[in-house]
């Protein structure tokens, strides 16, 4: 917790806001496994608070994973694309990709209790412990050639995140030099968890 910033201890000092800074630092713990980040994601959505806590004002990562995958396209090639949301938690980004006219969206978790609240929504069922540097082959793999990968996580997980420090973005250029896909977009963004960045990458299958 002792990396806070002034406006995250703001809210950490409100009630309301306190249990959600203790969730966060907790799920992304270093060391966590994967598969105890699983377990506790799937007890934080079976407790019904994870969306309550992480309002849009909060998090907004998945308004801006939606507002990328949709720039760009027309309102009928949204409506036939297929989506797959890699560690789609409980839908928040599916429900914002819907918002856009997107209708064919599968959620892929390692949560079950995740995925549970993600089929409420009717749709099929990146930090520390999360998803690994080797996750980016089998997206290439499961993307047809046109496709594209919109990839989001926190801006200092490049380096406060052991898999990722000097592996995820040397790891993406390798794949754009063997032209297995070509970058569109790199931008940091503000707002991913309060005044904490976040960056988003996105990429077109070759």
């Amino acid at each position: 917790m002792a990396d806070l910033s002034k406006k995250e201890w703001e809210h950490y000092e409100r009630p309301e806001q306190s249990h959600v800074f203790k969730q966060i630092a907790t799920v992304m713990r270093k060391g966590i496994s994967p598969e105890e980040v699983a377990e506790f994601y799937s007890k934080w959505a079976g407790d019904l608070e994870y969306e309550k806590e992480l309002p849009a004002d909060v998090y907004n990562a998945p308004i801006v994973t939606a507002e990328a995958a949709a720039d760009g396209l027309t309102e009928v090639q949204r409506a036939e694309a297929r989506v797959l949301d890699v560690a789609a938690g409980t839908g928040m980004s599916g429900d914002r990709l819907r918002a856009h006219g997107f209708r064919h969206v599968d959620a892929l978790d390692p949560s079950e209790g995740m995925l549970a609240k993600a089929r409420e929504r009717e749709l099929a069922g990146l930090g520390e412990g999360h998803i690994k540097c080797c996750a980016l082959t089998e997206m290439i793999r499961l993307v047809k050639p046109g496709g594209v990968i919109v990839i989001v996580t926190r801006f200092q997980h490049l380096e406060s995140v052991e898999e990722y420090r000097g592996r995820l973005e040397p790891l993406m250029d390798q794949f754009e030099k063997e032209g297995r896909w070509r970058r569109m977009e790199r931008r940091v963004f503000p707002g991913f968890f309060l005044d904490k960045e976040g960056i988003l990458w996105k990429y077109q299958v070759c």
